[in-house]
């Protein structure tokens, strides 16, 4: 069982462009905050005592004292975040995959921190991670290419994490798993937009997690999981296009809103954004000159109305063969791509202090200075503990570069630095709920047996197993980073989150009949445990179905398949449904329900899917599901359909998977014949005829 107690200490205030900040801790006594650092973005940088192998959870609060008890309510920042020895740090920069999302700290005036010890590793080893590049100390600019390689001695190999600064970024662009005797490998490539950041040196670190064995299939007993952290690899970010930035993570120019772009330059520069639709044609310009760039596009071209969709922002500068000193000549032309935030307009090279260097990090290895671009009017270095007016001490105007800029380099493509977002208006909603079966620890939840209905006392048969057996499920910890990625994804391509809730968030009457949240978005997402019945349920007219063990607390109870009725009307309405679980979509019982006129669904339901066997949590399926629908399969942009991307969601997902031996995994969709073709942009009123297909997604067919 994960404990938390209720110490808490104050390391008082720490002040940055008017973000008054003041930290809390609350766990096990050995945790305290030993640095609490605004960057330059205005991020929140926290670092405190750790224990080796041990997991922890991140709270934040805006207000103190919110309840009418005297309590604080906190908002989990961050779940699952693994030690990094004796000090651990990690950088805030809001959360936006929740619902309500939480902002990135500048734009709040106050913020409480809390730090939650949720326990040990269990496995009897942990993986191990590294970066194989760049090396320590590279020079590099435009977009980054970075390697990450882990592995295990444990049954599955459960994926790696890559942080910029403390910052988790987007999912791997290419995952490769494999096995050498009882070792299991993966070699990840992530790539990064470096413009997005300063230039100077910043942190790079990957985490893997691994686990002992596979947990979907029920019964599969308690699965133990343990994390590993990569050696820090310091990197030397040089780019004359920098600190690339939009001021909405969502752009709705319905809601009046616009996009303001802001970029810096690291000497002075002539300028061009071009913004373009998915298919490159360019819909708006603007030019300009100096250190800095800043411009508020309204979603139109040129006054005229575009229609919503994907947008790209690409900036290019011409140094004119400015120099940072005598000796370094520069010349060329170099391209960006925009990311998160708002820059103000006027800028000079100052020299400010280097926030502390992460713990692991040698001394000798820390530079004394970065060179940044601040706004005019914000260019001194606040004074921590200032009262709110005072800016501190003027900072002295310099310049340290010394290195001529790199060659001209390409356009880079579209930046993953959450949370940015190329999108016009809002496509529509999306709401997730899963259930990590993670509160008994490594046992996970035993359900004893389930009455069938009949009045005779006896009890559904699950799966052939006897009617008085009690069936373990397994903890499913994958789920928090499938859901992260479904969530991160979407919101890139314009969907607004009606809500992320898991465990104790969601509860069984959650799921029951037409008042289901999931009705009130459009794309709903359930990640869970499943199991099939293999005798009569007389609670629904006689047929066999699935069944969904549901959480709350230590116990848990069975969802029939049954009691749901999903399918919402209007433009908001729930059109398509997935169920991350296993046999969600059994095709033996799915013909027994269908025979006996037994429908999880209403009229207005467009396609149900999920497996007809076993499925394996992988957290790369629902963010490759969510690319493929809104965007495609490759670099242009073409998306598939809402079925299409499923099934090859999943093929390109189990395809690099190291799974138990023998398996064979096959998806399937359910759904009104009129809307099997739907995709996202294009969709078809249901008809209320519905039919049933699959296809095997591994090994791939």
């Amino acid at each position: 069982m994960k404990t938390k107690n209720s110490l808490q200490r104050s390391l008082g205030t720490c002040l940055l462009l008017g973000l008054l900040m003041t930290t809390t801790t609350f766990g096990q006594t050995n945790i305290q905050f030993t640095s609490v650092v605004p960057t330059i973005e205005g991020a929140i940088q926290l670092t405190w005592t750790s224990t080796n192998h041990e997991l922890y959870e991140i709270d934040e609060a805006d207000v103190l004292n919110s309840n009418i008890d005297g309590t604080t309510t906190w908002n989990k920042l961050y779940d699952s975040y693994p030690s990094q020895g004796t000090n651990t740090f990690w950088l805030d920069t809001g959360n936006y995959n929740l619902s309500p999302q939480i902002l990135h700290p500048k734009y709040m005036p106050m913020r409480f921190y809390r730090i939650a010890d949720e326990g040990a590793d269990t496995t009897s080893d942990e993986p191990t991670v590294t970066i194989s590049s760049p090396t320590n100390s590279s020079l590099v600019n435009g977009e980054l290419t970075i390697n990450v390689t882990a592995f295990t001695d444990q049954p599955l190999l459960a994926g790696t994490k890559l942080y910029v600064n403390g910052q988790e970024m987007p999912a791997a662009v290419a995952t490769t798993n494999y096995a050498v005797g009882s070792t299991n490998y993966e070699v990840d490539t992530y790539n990064i937009n470096t413009c997005e950041w300063p230039n100077g040196t910043n942190i790079l670190f990957a985490t893997a997690e691994c686990e002992s064995g596979f947990g979907d299939a029920a019964g599969s007993g308690p699965v133990a999981s343990g994390h590993a952290v990569s050696p820090f690899v310091p990197v030397d970010f040089n780019n004359l296009v920098t600190m690339i930035s939009f001021s909405q993570p969502s752009f709705n120019p319905a809601l009046g809103e616009t996009q303001q772009v802001s970029a810096y330059f690291a000497v002075n520069a002539d300028w061009t954004l071009n913004i373009t639709d998915a298919s490159s044609n360019v819909v708006q310009t603007a030019s300009g000159s100096g250190t800095s760039l800043s411009y508020a596009w309204d979603g139109t071209s040129n006054g005229t109305n575009l229609p919503n969709g994907i947008y790209f922002y690409y900036i290019t500068a011409d140094t004119n063969s400015e120099s940072f000193e005598s000796e370094a000549m520069l010349s060329g032309r170099f391209s960006s791509f925009g990311s998160s935030g708002s820059l103000g307009s006027g800028t000079e090279l100052v020299e400010v202090p280097l926030p502390p260097m992460p713990p692991g990090l040698a001394s000798d290895d820390q530079p004394q200075t970065m060179l940044v671009e601040r706004p005019m009017e914000a260019m001194s270095v606040p004074s921590p503990g200032d009262g709110g007016g005072s800016t501190g001490s003027p900072a002295t105007p310099a310049v340290v570069f010394t290195t001529p800029l790199p060659a001209p380099q390409p356009v880079p493509p579209t930046p993953q630095r959450p949370p940015t977002n190329p999108i016009k208006g809002q496509v529509g909603t999306f709401g997730i709920a899963y259930d990590t079966f993670g509160k008994n620890g490594t046992n996970g939840f035993t359900l004893g047996p389930l009455l069938d209905g009949s009045g005779l006392g006896t009890h559904i048969q699950f799966q052939g197993n006897s009617g008085t057996a009690s069936i373990n499920y397994p903890p499913m910890q994958l789920y928090s980073a499938e859901g992260k990625n479904f969530a991160s994804q979407m919101q890139h391509f314009g969907w607004g989150s009606g809500f992320v809730q898991s465990d104790d968030q969601w509860s069984i009457g959650n799921m029951r009949g037409s008042g289901t949240p999931f009705n009130g978005v459009n794309v709903g997402v359930y990640m869970g445990h499943g199991v099939y019945g293999t005798s009569p349920d007389y609670s629904a007219g006689g047929c066999k179905q699935m069944y969904f063990p549901v959480t709350s607390g230590t116990g848990a109870q069975y969802l029939r398949m049954s009691e749901m009725s999903l399918g919402g009307a209007g433009t908001n309405g729930l059109k398509w449904m997935s169920l991350i679980a296993c046999h969600s979509l059994y095709h033996v019982n799915w013909s027994s329900m269908q025979s006996a006129s037994v429908r999880p669904y209403n009229s207005n339901l467009h396609l149900i899917l999920g497996a007809d066997t076993d499925e394996y949590s992988n957290y790369i399926l629902l963010w490759d599901w969510a690319k493929y629908m809104n965007f495609g399969t490759s670099t242009n942009y073409s998306p598939l359909t809402v079925r299409a991307a499923w099934y090859q969601a999943a093929t390109d997902a189990y395809g690099n998977s190291t799974l138990p031996s023998g398996l064979t995994m096959t998806f399937a969709v359910a759904g009104d014949s009129a809307c099997l073709s739907d995709s996202l942009q294009t969709n078809s009123t249901p008809g209320g005829s519905w039919s049933y297909g699959t296809q095997q997604v591994y090994p791939a067919p």
